[in-house]
């Protein structure tokens, strides 16, 4: 049967008859193939051949047509034709050949539509693709377990992280996923996972995962996955879902707030916190803490000065945790006092170690006339035996170095069992057990337990009073803290049962008496102490006594930077006697009630300080988001009506620059000014620094246009004096302004209208100051539209790839080509770069972008290679967004990408813009060497337009730099022409090919043969044009 016959017969799918000798011809089609494309066989031999596959696919079709052939085998591929309608469907085909005529093959090829099945799964692809990017974009990744099979996804992105690309979501078998896990975490992750495969629930957990390629030594970075149980109708758990988040830093900062940050061992609360999780998770494992006191450390701080004395605390420190395994708890729990927590041990191996400790830790420091030796006191106390706790075992084990302390120092002594209750914050109560009874030392115990317990000082100190007034059957005890003028004293605390004060009563002027006593000593007042000590009268709410007749001791006592206070200790009893064992019960009453006042202190300046944290930049002074839309909002709210409120988005042009070339401490310099010149001004309100140099500004002012005026006034006056301190750097001020038209309006939408001027003004040049429009809301919404229809149009192939020759000055030969990227809407328009580079590049998608026309290149060159045409550079953009971290991404996938062709390297050269340089100078250095070790040209595009300097040029290893066209177009005076030829000759000595951009006319090009050039890209030549038209022109 031939061909024809073939046609003839009733074959139930689309087929067709195809030649193929230099090209490939349609001979003959069946009546399925006209009803699938809509093309009858004369269509097909006038223009319908070339209309039929389309221009993205032609080379698939070529390609496997070529393959049926070489293999003699069939050869299927997936592609989508034009029918004769213009609407564009997906078919399957397969190609086989049939026989040959005069040596040209004949294949017989089969169409199926496919087109419904592969826009579904094109839509889910482009869905999976969005959620990739938003993953991307939100560094967030997804996590998945399955629970009857016990298999768990390996994402791709994290896969990334180890530098490996191109893998997709794969489950496997949990007990194998969890060894990329930190083995510390192993069980906490499987326990927590299994749980959740039992209990339906929402939970996080921690884990460290090994961010290393195979084969390499493990680097753990912290994870937190958020996740819960999902069940199925019947209310099985068969899911365990959820998203994990990098809090590597996070975990870092963490650490630091554990650690003394001196030693850099766990401090006292987190040693504490360790050792009760130890005891609650090994209730039967025998342990024992270690409390360590370096003997005579006073001495080394009083005679060798507190740099010595942290010097020695580091050393010590150091020497401790290198006698103890890796996984004891070692901690710094004072000045000179440290804890350790060997875990697992036997009394027997903790006593050899406390001698060998004592050993290491015994040390000679000597100066001119002073010779000073330290040594190390040491107790012990043995979990369980001698308690089943930390805070009994850290009382026992007080008790024994004490005691070694009491039997010569230097040594160490084993928890007894009558060791118990505090002793350090009593050391003065043992010194004088004559005077005082058991029980007023146990009270103080209760003192000192209550304060080391208390979460709500006030609310402690409160009760402490209460329980001292009735122990001592006191009418009042009360807390004064002494005004810093001197001119009084506050009542920051007190309980009566014969009085009531407003809080903080203030006491006005101080008794003379009072004045001359020094802290630790004491006074009494017999009788009438009112107006001495007392509240005037209209600071009281009641009195449930009629008369004064009293009696007081006062204690004075010293705290936080020699800040003065007094405990007063009133009775109404004249009769009352002050006995010398009571007076010195009180005394040290006062000093722990000092320790209460001091605590307090140090927490509300912490907590003012935090709050100061919290709401101010610690760079500028200015306030951070938060608080700015705070403020903004209150003065808003009492806005007046006679003046114009608005808001100001601003930033430091080329700031990037400065930071570069002169140093990120002259950038905080400049940023410290600026924010110093924008709070001074008499129409500011309100300040707050976003991030790097970005600045939001509440301003107020007469009128919008003596505002407008005003702003130009002081950006004049930046720039000015920027540009005088740092030439060239090309620094200025961009500032998008909106003026709020209601004062209770959202100030979001505010923030966000003014950041719309300040974008408006960036893209027309930088220039200066722009006031909010209504029509740049329905740019953003144009930008907003562009976005969203993005991926689907990266899928259905609606992006082209252009090339723009380069050529030869005054020749007109072409040498190469720049590819670009134009796309191609569903209605056949074609939107140029300006349309749509913009939006991509802020939302970040246009890295996609980057890439896919990357691939596009190969494709064409490949195919180029395979016809035998002539070879040509092609040249790709690639965004400065893909070096806004390391690069490691962008390199994994362009190697990805060009592993798949086989074009030589050598016919692709990389483009990346001058800005990178000002930016991301050190990464953009290090990937471009990474390129030339792949064989890739790379080139340096649009020089000139930023504010790299040729010495940065000079440290790059670029081998193209192309100058912008901005240096030729418009006036090519006389002076611009002189500055174009000067880099020209520089760039020439660097030993770089250089490429002048925009040359339009014949007249550009002689004044640049003239300057030495030789190679330009340009309307003169060609714009750029479609891959079939260049083929013809110049191929």
């Amino acid at each position: 049967m031939n061909y024809k016959e073939l046609m003839a017969a009733d074959i139930p799918i689309a087929s067709a008859i195809i030649s193929y000798g230099e090209d490939w011809k349609i001979e003959r089609v069946n009546t399925e193939f006209v009803k699938l494309s809509g093309y009858t066989e004369r269509d097909l031999g006038e223009s319908g051949r070339d209309q039929l596959i389309t221009e993205k696919d032609s080379y698939l079709f070529e390609e496997t047509l070529a393959q049926a052939i070489a293999t003699k085998m069939p050869a299927d591929q997936v592609l989508r034709i034009r029918r004769k309608d213009q609407e564009i469907r997906w078919v399957a085909f397969r190609s086989s050949v049939f026989h040959y005529i005069d040596a040209v093959p004949y294949l017989l090829v089969v169409f199926w539509d496919i087109d419904h099945q592969k826009r579904k799964e094109i839509s889910q692809e482009i869905l999976k693709k969005k959620y990739e990017m938003m993953e991307r974009l939100s560094h967030e990744y997804p996590f998945d377990l399955d629970v009857k099979s016990w298999t768990m996804m390996r994402s791709h992105r994290l896969m990334e992280l180890r530098g490996v690309y191109g893998t997709e979501d794969v489950y496997y078998p949990v007990d194998e996923e969890v060894r990329s896990l930190s083995p510390v975490d192993h069980k906490p992750f499987l326990d927590a996972m299994h749980e959740a495969a039992m209990v339906v629930k929402s939970d996080s957990v921690d884990a460290r995962f090994n961010i290393s390629k195979d084969g390499e030594a493990p680097r753990y970075q912290w994870f937190r996955t958020y996740y819960r149980s999902v069940t199925n109708a019947e209310g099985e758990i068969i899911r365990i879902i959820g998203r994990s988040f990098n809090i590597d830093m996070d975990k870092s900062l963490q650490e630091e707030v554990r650690r003394d940050p001196l030693t850099q061992l766990l401090n006292k609360l987190e040693v504490q916190k360790e050792v009760t999780r130890y005891i609650e998770e090994n209730p039967n494992k025998c342990s024992v803490l270690f409390l360590i006191d370096i003997d005579n450390f006073k001495g080394i701080n009083d005679n060798f000065g507190h740099t010595f004395g942290d010097t020695v605390i580091m050393d010590m420190a150091k020497q401790i945790q290198s006698q103890f395994r890796m996984n004891d708890i070692v901690g710094r729990v004072g000045g000179d006092e440290f804890l350790v927590f060997m875990k697992n041990t036997t009394v027997e191996k903790a006593e050899e170690k406390a001698k060998l400790l004592c050993h290491s830790l015994e040390k000679k420091y000597m100066g001119q006339k002073l010779h000073y030796r330290l040594s190390a006191s040491i107790g012990m106390a043995v979990y369980a035996k001698d308690g089943d706790n930390y805070r009994t075992l850290f009382e026992k084990a007080d008790h024994a170095m004490y005691r070694a302390k009491q039997a010569g120092k230097d040594g160490y002594q084993l928890a007894q069992e009558e060791d118990c209750g505090p002793v350090k914050n009593t050391k003065h109560v043992i010194d004088r057990q004559e005077q005082i009874s058991q029980d007023d030392r146990n009270f103080l115990a209760f003192t000192i337990s209550l304060m080391a317990h208390a979460r709500d000082l006030d609310g402690s100190l409160n009760l402490l009073l209460k329980r001292i007034a009735e122990r001592y059957h006191l009418d009042m005890v009360a807390v004064m803290e002494n005004a810093e003028d001197d001119s009084g004293m506050v009542m920051t605390n007190y309980y009566s049962n014969v009085f009531s004060f407003y809080d903080r009563s203030f006491i006005p002027g101080m008794h003379p008496m009072l004045k001359k006593l020094k802290p630790g000593e004491y006074l009494i007042f017999d009788p009438q102490i009112d107006g001495i000590v007392l509240p005037p009268q209209d600071s009281r709410r009641e009195s449930k006594v009629e008369n004064n007749n009293n009696t007081a001791l006062i204690t004075k006592f010293e705290y936080v930077g020699e800040k003065i206070g007094e405990v007063v200790y009133l009775s109404m009893d004249l009769n009352r006697q002050w006995k010398t064992d009571e007076i010195e019960m009180m005394q040290e009453l006062s000093r722990a009630l000092a320790i209460f006042v001091s605590l307090r202190f140090r927490m509300d300046e912490s907590k003012a300080q935090i709050r100061q944290i919290q709401r101010r930049d610690p760079l500028t002074n200015l306030y951070n988001q938060s608080a700015f839309r705070e403020t903004a909002h209150e003065i808003l709210n009492r806005a007046d009506e006679k003046l114009i409120y608005a808001i100001e988005y601003l930033d430091i042009n080329n700031f990037g620059y400065v930071n570069e070339n002169y140093g990120y401490k002259v950038g905080d310099s400049i940023l410290k000014m600026f924010a110093a010149d924008l709070s001074s001004q008499p129409y500011y309100n309100a300040g707050c620094r976003l991030y790097s140099d970005f600045f939001l500004v509440l301003l107020c002012d007469e009128s919008k246009e003596k505002l407008e005026k005003n702003l130009n006034l002081r950006n004049r006056r930046i720039t000015n004096m920027q540009n005088h301190q740092y030439p060239n750097s090309g620094m200025g001020v961009t500032a998008g302004v909106y003026v709020i038209e209601d004062s209770r309006m959202d100030i979001e939408q505010a923030i966000e209208n003014a950041n719309l001027a300040w974008k408006s003004a960036k893209n027309a040049g930088k220039q200066g100051i722009m006031f909010y429009e209504s029509s740049l809301r329905t740019k953003r919404a144009e930008e907003q539209k562009i976005v969203g229809e993005f991926f689907e149009a990266l899928y259905r192939d609606d992006f082209r790839m252009y090339l723009q020759p380069k050529f030869i000055l005054g020749e007109r030969h072409v040498y190469g080509a720049e590819a670009l990227a134009r796309w191609r809407r569903p209605d056949g328009t074609i939107l140029p770069p300006a349309y749509f580079m913009d939006p991509l590049e802020k939302i970040g998608y246009i890295t996609e972008l980057d890439f896919y026309i990357f691939e596009e290149v190969l494709k064409t060159l490949d195919k180029w290679e395979r016809q035998k045409r002539r070879k040509l550079v092609i040249s790709t953009n690639f965004s400065g967004r893909h070096f806004d971290t390391d690069g490691e991404e962008f390199l994994n996938r362009i190697q990805h990408i060009f592993s798949k062709y086989t074009v030589p390297a050598e016919y692709v050269e990389i483009e990346v813009t001058e800005g990178v340089l000002v930016k991301n100078v050190h990464v953009l250095e290090r990937c471009v060497n990474r390129l030339h070790e792949m064989g890739f040209r790379v080139s340096i595009d649009d020089f000139g337009t930023g504010y790299s300097s040729l010495s940065v040029l000079a440290d790059m290893p670029a081998d193209v730099v192309k100058i912008d066209k901005s240096f030729i177009n418009k006036d090519m005076n006389g002076k611009k022409m002189d500055i174009l030829y000067e880099i020209g000759r520089m760039v020439k000595i660097l030993q770089k090919d250089i490429i002048i951009e925009g040359v339009e006319t014949e007249e550009q090009e002689k004044l640049l043969i003239n300057g030495g050039f030789t190679c330009g890209q340009g309307y003169l030549c060609n714009k750029p044009i479609p891959i079939g038209e260049f083929e013809k022109l110049y191929l």
